[in-house]
C-alpha cells in the first residue's frame, strides 16, 4: 500500500491571499490528487507480478483522498489492493502484502502451483505437477521474496511525479483564472 500525504499549506496560503481564486485552486488540487492516484495505481500495477492478473487488476485508488484539518492544509491519498474477497475467499488486499513483502517458509497448497506451472511453462499436467512440487518444497524451505511493487512505484518516480503535480497547482490555477 502507498499512503501519501501532501502538505498543501503553501497552496492554502495562496488561497487565503487571493480568496477570489479559492474555487479554481481547489479544483486544481483535486485534479492533482486524482492524477496522482491514477499515476500511482498504474505504476504499482505495472510492477505487480501476474499469473491470472487478479492482483494486478485489484490495485486501485479506492477512497480518492481525505482532507485533514479544518482547512485544506493536508491531503492524504491511498493506493492499495481491493479489500473485496476473491474467488478463493482471500482478499487481494491481504494477498498483496504477501507479494509485496514476501513470506517466511511455509508449505503452500500444490493446486495453485500446478496451475501456475501449466500457464508459465506450457507443459502437461504430470510435468506441471513435478514443477509445482519442486516450487512447493523451495517455498517450504526458503519462503518467497517480496516483489516490492508499492515501494518501488513510490521510490522510482512516483514520489517525484506526485510532488511535481502539486508544485504545478498554483501555476495552473493562476493560468486558468487569468484565462477567464
Amino acid at each position: 500500500m502507498i499512503k501519501f500525504q501532501i502538505d498543501t499549506s503553501e497552496i492554502e496560503h495562496l488561497a487565503r491571499l487571493m480568496p477570489w481564486m479559492r474555487e479554481v485552486i481547489a479544483e486544481e488540487m483535486k485534479a492533482a490528487m486524482d492524477e496522482s492516484g491514477l499515476l500511482l495505481t498504474g505504476l504499482v500495477a505495472d510492477r505487480t507480478p501476474v499469473n491470472y492478473g487478479v492482483l494486478r487488476s485489484s490495485i486501485e485508488f479506492p477512497q480518492g483522498y481525505m482532507v485533514r484539518g479544518t482547512s485544506v492544509a493536508e491531503l492524504t491519498g491511498t493506493i492499495a489492493a481491493s479489500k473485496k474477497d476473491s474467488i478463493s475467499g482471500t482478499s487481494a488486499h491481504e494477498y498483496a502484502n504477501y507479494v509485496e513483502f514476501g513470506t517466511r517458509p511455509h508449505l503452500p497448497p500444490v493446486g495453485p502451483l500446478i496451475l501456475w506451472a501449466l500457464r508459465k511453462f506450457g507443459v502437461g499436467v504430470d510435468e506441471a505437477y513435478d514443477i509445482a512440487k519442486g516450487v512447493q518444497y523451495k517455498i517450504a524451505a526458503r519462503g518467497t521474496e517480496g516483489a516490492h511493487m508499492f515501494r518501488d512505484a513510490w521510490n522510482l518516480g512516483g514520489k517525484k511525479r506526485v510532488s511535481e503535480f502539486f508544485r504545478q497547482v498554483p501555476v495552473k490555477a493562476i493560468r486558468r483564472y487569468g484565462a477567464r
